[in-house]
């Protein structure tokens, strides 16, 4: 028996050898790869290339990134000094990962979400700004919603609503919304027509072209919006909070669903476009240039359509962004509403008719860069993010932040 055992123990030892012996080979060969790769990388390196690509990029930045001038003279971002690292970090590189990590960290300084690096798609180059744009040619009809690019997206709240006393759901998608006591909420979760699938499929129409889907989107949501308001009107709901936490923005749509909220007539400055008027590559040597805008702007105005009339919060977050913080700006610079919860991302503009797009083309990334810029009533600039006007600790227990919000709505009845 005790044979038998020993003999049928064996096996399993070859085996578990066998097998350290693939891995140990597999182990090689991947090592041998990863080095091979690296050779490769160091051999083939062309180090001009990424210089090259460098300047062009500073270049294109000095008059087009708008929020060039106001990182140098509000954040302290020292560009002579940024060249002359990045350029001693490009001079050093021996591999495309360094000289990578070099452009990373260069474009990383700026801490502005819309000034990112990104793997380039060899689009050609957008054409420079005119003050008046030549017709679009008609779109071509779309064979179905998911093929226009329209997908679902979460709306469901972040905020803990459902959690607070007597709180009653009385709409759903695409806006929830809900009542608890006096107050109403609504949820927008996003502003971009195309993260909206089903109401996209409401809609669609055999032969409709791009142009006109994404309008008739739009008109849905609107709808659906007026109805959410109605909803929690009918409910007896007296003050109203918009959760736009974690709304990353969208299209130029929030115009119209601000209006929404407020029967005010709304102004603010209108966002500033690039239009430089001289050379302004010296920057990047600490000179002094013209500013990267042109004319002075104008006013802006946006007639409120009085869905809602009456006392009116938006909660935002770290997460709320672009459009969305366009939404938060235009009351709070015109005193239509409180602003809950934390500093919004400060995104700021973005990119007007997709500008702001720089090809690296000797090494293949892309630069997106904002070529607009919004500023509040108080001068900053919306990079820097929108304040709330009573801050609530949105990083604590579901508990905490529903005492927190409770506490803060009581402050501010009349």
């Amino acid at each position: 028996m005790s044979d038998t055992q020993s003999g049928s123990a064996s096996p399993p030892k070859a085996s578990r050898k066998t097998v350290r012996r693939v891995f140990r080979w597999i182990g090689i060969g991947l090592l041998s790869i990863v080095l091979g790769l690296l050779g490769w990388d160091v051999v083939t390196f062309d180090r001009g290339a990424w210089v090259r690509d460098f300047e062009a990029l500073e270049a294109a930045m000095a008059k087009e990134y708008a929020n060039l001038d106001w990182m140098v003279e509000h954040r302290g971002v020292d560009l002579a000094k940024l060249d002359h690292d990045t350029r001693a970090s490009l001079g050093g590189a021996f591999s495309r990962v360094q000289a990578f990590l070099a452009l990373r960290r260069f474009v990383r300084t700026f801490q502005d979400p819309h000034f990112k690096l990104t793997k380039g798609e060899n689009r050609p180059s957008a054409p420079p700004s005119q003050s008046a744009s030549p017709p679009e040619a008609p779109s071509a009809p779309v064979a179905s919603c998911a093929a226009a690019g329209y997908e679902a997206r979460a709306v469901d709240y972040r905020f803990p609503f459902k959690k607070m006393p007597g709180f009653t759901a009385v709409h759903e998608a695409p806006f929830p919304a809900g009542v608890a006591g006096e107050l109403g909420v609504i949820r927008i979760a996003q502003f971009g027509e195309n993260r909206y699938l089903t109401t996209c499929e409401q809609v669609f129409t055999a032969g409709i072209d791009d142009t006109a889907l994404r309008l008739a989107v739009r008109a849905k949501l609107q709808e659906a919006l007026q109805t959410a308001i109605g909803a929690l009107r009918d409910r007896g709901a007296k003050r109203l909070l918009v959760d736009l936490t974690g709304n990353g923005g969208g299209t130029e749509w929030v115009s119209e669903a601000v209006a929404l909220f407020t029967e005010k007539t709304m102004r603010r400055s209108e966002a500033r476009i690039v239009a430089p008027t001289c050379n302004r590559t010296p920057i990047w040597k600490g000179e002094k240039v013209c500013s990267i805008f042109g004319d002075p702007p104008g006013t802006a105005t946006l007639e409120g359509k009085g869905a809602w009339k009456g006392p009116l919060f938006v909660l935002a977050d770290r997460g709320t962004a672009s459009a969305s913080e366009d939404f938060v700006a235009w009351l709070k610079d015109n005193q239509a509403a409180t602003i809950l919860g934390a500093r919004t991302a400060g995104a700021g503009c973005g990119y007007v008719n997709d500008g702001g797009r720089f090809e690296l083309r000797e090494i293949g990334f892309e630069v997106r860069m904002p070529n607009c810029a919004r500023f509040l009533a108080d001068g900053t600039n919306e990079v820097e993010g929108i304040a709330p006007d009573i801050a609530l600790p949105l990083d604590k227990s579901d508990e905490e932040k529903i005492q927190a919000l409770t506490a803060a709505l009581a402050t501010t009845r009349d």
